[in-house]
């Protein structure tokens, strides 16, 4: 392994171990040079990656793309780029670039870094976000208004930079997304670090408020298997729940809750789904899981697909999924989705995706492709 990609498998593996900035299989990283680049292959963990899981393509190749007209057709034009970017891959062929791969190609920056940090969401997915974030950091970086993943955002993104250069004579090196994340660029991995150290930084000095425990306590197993069995649809499923201050918190009423009762970003929607379900504890047992299949039920005839999250107030929240592992991820990336929610009251208090934005996540063949490896 040559020097430079020892130093990306080096930062990927510092921030992808990090659950404030990466959760399951969420960022990706890249290094380039004149000809190639390699990035992180989709649905991979940076935790763990070597060399093996990312994808070398063709530079040239990729250029074509930015000028390639493709279908007006959302899910067709995708599909088109798609394909485009595999006939820019060197190797490994079987594998599949970040959907972000032409993005980190625009940035001329040797080495860039994209993770979705809990406290820059907190910003990014705030009512106040544009506004927060030219307050905190002046006009040294890049806002972009949310748009939908994959070609679209490339080419506004683009666009953006190519204004920013022309104003400011060099290309920012923070990249903020709405309702998504940072990019952050440079030619060195230690320069890499230190602009993150002080984007967080920056973002601690603004919180007034301590964030509630999130040690959790674990949840009676039988309380766990009965709400799994409540719906045929479950059978087969693995659910795992726990208990914190934080979940607390947002489960005490309907009110509380309905500040995380859906996604903030694409890879909330990947891991949970977009909508998140709140059943009242009251009374005795019988009727509690009496209210949970009922609402369970009016769940599955709104959306037609089951809750991969039930909160259920005074006992904590639930993950319910094909396997351990990925209801295990649909814990961690729910109460990250608690975390932003209670850090974004600093910001104008939270900014969820809306129905559209959702729609075209939910039905895009690249995020399915994703929770897929995830659950692989």
């Amino acid at each position: 392994m040559n020097e430079n990609l020892q130093d990306l498998v080096r930062i990927s593996r510092l921030f992808g171990s990090d659950p404030s900035f990466v959760i399951a299989g969420g960022g990706n990283t890249s290094y380039k040079n004149e000809e190639m680049i390699w990035i992180k292959a989709s649905g991979i963990s940076l935790a763990t990656i070597d060399e093996s899981g990312f994808v070398s393509l063709s530079r040239a190749k990729l250029k074509g793309i930015s000028q390639t007209k493709y279908s007006t057709d959302p899910l067709l034009r995708e599909s088109e780029v798609k394909a485009d970017l595999h006939e820019a891959i060197v190797s490994p062929k079987e594998l599949r670039p970040s959907v972000e791969t032409s993005l980190h190609d625009l940035i001329s920056y040797r080495y860039v870094v994209h993770t979705h940090p809990t406290k820059v969401n907190a910003v990014m997915c705030s009512n106040l976000a544009e506004t927060s974030s030219r307050e905190m950091f002046d006009d040294k970086t890049l806002f972009v208004p949310y748009t939908d993943p994959g070609y679209i955002l490339f080419k506004v993104v683009a666009e953006a930079i190519r204004k920013f250069t022309e104003s400011h004579g060099y290309e920012p090196q923070l990249i903020f997304l709405e309702n998504h994340g940072v990019f952050v660029g440079a030619n060195s991995t230690e320069e890499i670090e230190a602009i993150y150290a002080e984007l967080m930084a920056t973002i601690d000095a603004k919180l007034r408020q301590q964030l509630p425990g999130t040690v959790r306590s674990d949840v009676k197993s039988v309380i766990i298997d009965r709400l799994a069995g409540l719906h045929p649809g479950y059978a087969g499923f693995s659910s795992i729940g726990f208990r914190s201050e934080l979940t607390d918190w947002f489960l005490a009423s309907e009110e509380s809750f309905s500040k995380a009762d859906k996604s903030f970003t694409p890879d909330d929607i990947v891991y949970c789904k977009a909508h998140y379900l709140y059943i009242p504890s009251g009374g005795n047992d019988a009727e509690l899981f009496a209210v949970a299949s009922e609402k369970i039920a009016g769940y599955f005839a709104r959306f037609g697909y089951l809750p991969k999250v039930l909160a259920v107030q005074h006992l904590g929240v639930f993950g319910i999924e094909e396997s351990l592992k990925s209801a295990s991820n649909v814990l961690d990336v729910y109460e990250n989705i608690l975390k932003i929610s209670f850090y974004t009251e600093n910001f104008g208090g939270p900014k969820f995706m809306n129905d559209e934005q959702i729609a075209f996540i939910d039905n895009w063949e690249v995020e399915n492709y994703r929770r897929k490896i995830g659950k692989s």
